[in-house]
């Protein structure tokens, strides 16, 4: 990221990187990318089969090398309007309703998210929690913020493959630092809670 300076940086997070049918196009791609990724988690298969999906792999790998660019200039995850952004790192996120203060979203970890005997991998679920929480912190032309920290404590399993609830709230807000709370449910029992604190960012600060 040495090829953007700190106000650029805070550009990029307001500009969409192109037009709505590019995003959709772009959009439906990165669901098919989590498809992928599912069923690749999901997959017991034989040696030729993975030496042709490895093959395919390399040959979709050097064509989209083929048109690197600038970190300036890249769309990955900068669809502000679009279902999760335009991004495959996070679980697939679907905002229900979203305030100045608060959020709610139907979430669904697929197979590629699994730890074992049907759960949801830890180290997932703070993805979900800092990617959720910093909507709020961005909502209502806030000032771009930094996480400083984020707390999870699991309550019981999050299972995979299933519409889980999360909700996310402003809870205060101390100077620079916002504090922003939230919670994962699947058929009303409490899964997570979280904390985060997240810092305005200063002017030109990355």
């Amino acid at each position: 990221m040495t090829d953007i300076d700190g106000i650029t940086a805070l550009r990029l997070r307001e500009e969409p990187p192109g037009p709505p049918e590019e995003a959709a196009a772009y959009s439906s791609m990165i669901g098919s990318l989590r498809s992928f990724l599912d069923n690749l988690a999901a997959a017991r298969t034989g040696p030729n089969d993975i030496a042709e999906v490895e093959r395919a792999l390399g040959e979709l790998s050097r064509r989209l090398a083929a048109h690197a660019v600038p970190v300036s200039q890249r769309p990955y995850g900068r669809w502000s309007g679009s279902r999760n952004r335009g991004q495959a790192l996070v679980p697939d996120i679907e905002i229900t309703e979203q305030g100045h203060s608060h959020i709610e979203a139907t979430v669904r970890f697929g197979e590629f998210y699994m730890g074992e005997n049907g759960a949801v991998h830890g180290g997932a679920i703070p993805l979900l929690f800092d990617e959720l929480l910093g909507h709020i912190s961005f909502a209502g032309g806030r000032v771009p913020s930094r996480t400083a920290y984020l707390r999870t404590d699991f309550r019981s399993i999050t299972p995979v493959g299933v519409d889980l609830v999360a909700r996310g709230w402003y809870e205060r807000e101390e100077g620079r630092k916002r504090f922003i709370r939230g919670s994962l449910h699947h058929r009303g029992v409490l899964c997570v809670d979280a904390e985060g604190l997240f810092v305005e960012l200063r002017a030109g600060q990355p």
